[in-house]
């Protein structure tokens, strides 16, 4: 089955969101603080981004920007035949990802830039994909940026003999070693400038090294966020931190000072996991709670 694509234009740039599946239902257990009682007291969170019970809704999706000369991908998912021993919901997916953008009629050779907020599973699966038993880059003719202190991190993670440390050695081997091995790997700063208004800043918690991608689109501007914010929910409560938060308490520093940055401004922030519309703008309510208004960018 086709998967579900997004179309929409902020400023000058073109946005792809592809939506791999639906992951709200893993939010019970990684954000225990968003019961559907506390999620209740959030007066302006609506549809589409709870149901109807009060649980998260919430997608895996990537993010193709296409600004100038430059296609951009933000965040690659989950992927297709991943051995996610950590994430048995997420195992071994067949998905038509590839197919889909084939159908649109878009070209992965095409693509200048891949960009990895932070190199957790459902962030890095697509890319690459496996073909006659062995892993090549989707994008073969990107560049990958990593931030370079967040990929020295999980590699050394990978070593240690725990759980979570085995399952991100698979996820190296399968979804980052291949890339690196087609010297296709670009190794940034936290805050770096790739051009074409298109830059990151370091959004730390999630994981220690966490990046956010800001992208200055002739007269609008606009942040896709990645993990730095899992759910609109943590803008009412930016303490209800992520149960896998490497730092919760650097997390909630985080959102709070980068909410803070943007409330009251015509910046757009998109999270890699809210349901569309993902995009939206930062305010306060009569309370001084930061509140997120999504705005519909489709076209």
């Amino acid at each position: 089955m086709p998967l579900e694509v997004i179309k929409s234009k902020i400023g000058t740039a073109e946005i792809l969101q592809v939506v791999e599946c639906e992951i709200g239902a893993s939010f019970r257990d990684l954000l225990p603080d968003a019961t559907p009682e506390n999620v209740k007291s959030i007066g302006w969170l609506k549809a589409p981004y709870r149901n109807d019970d009060y649980s998260l809704a919430a997608s895996s999706q990537c993010f193709i920007v296409k600004i100038n000369s430059r296609i951009l991908v933000v965040d690659t998912c989950i992927g297709n035949d991943k051995n996610l021993v950590e994430a048995p919901q997420w195992q071994f997916f067949q998905l038509e990802f590839l197919e889909t953008l084939d159908s649109i009629g878009f070209d992965r050779n095409a693509v200048t830039d891949v960009l990895c907020t932070h190199l957790h599973v459902d962030h890095i699966g697509w890319n690459t994909y496996k073909k006659d038993g062995r892993w090549f880059p989707t994008f073969p003719n990107a560049r990958y940026h990593f931030a370079r202190k967040e990929y020295d991190y999980w590699k050394e993670y990978g070593t240690q003999d725990t759980a979570f440390g085995k399952a991100m050695a698979i996820a190296y081997e399968e979804s980052i070693t291949p890339v690196v091995d087609a010297e296709l790997v670009n190794y940034i700063d936290m805050d770096a400038d790739l051009g074409d208004g298109i830059s990151v800043f370091p959004t730390p918690g999630h994981t220690y090294s966490h990046i956010s991608v800001r992208i200055e689109a002739g007269e609008e501007i606009f942040i896709i966020g990645g993990d730095m914010a899992h759910h609109p929910c943590q803008f009412a409560h930016p303490e209800w931190a992520l149960a896998l938060d490497s730092d919760q308490k650097q997390s909630e520093a985080t959102r709070r000072k980068v909410l803070s940055e943007l409330s009251g401004t015509p910046i757009l922030f998109g999270g890699s996991h809210f349901r569309s519309p993902s995009f939206g703008l930062v305010s306060k309510d009569e309370k001084g709670g930061f509140v997120f208004n999504g705005v519909s960018k489709e076209i």
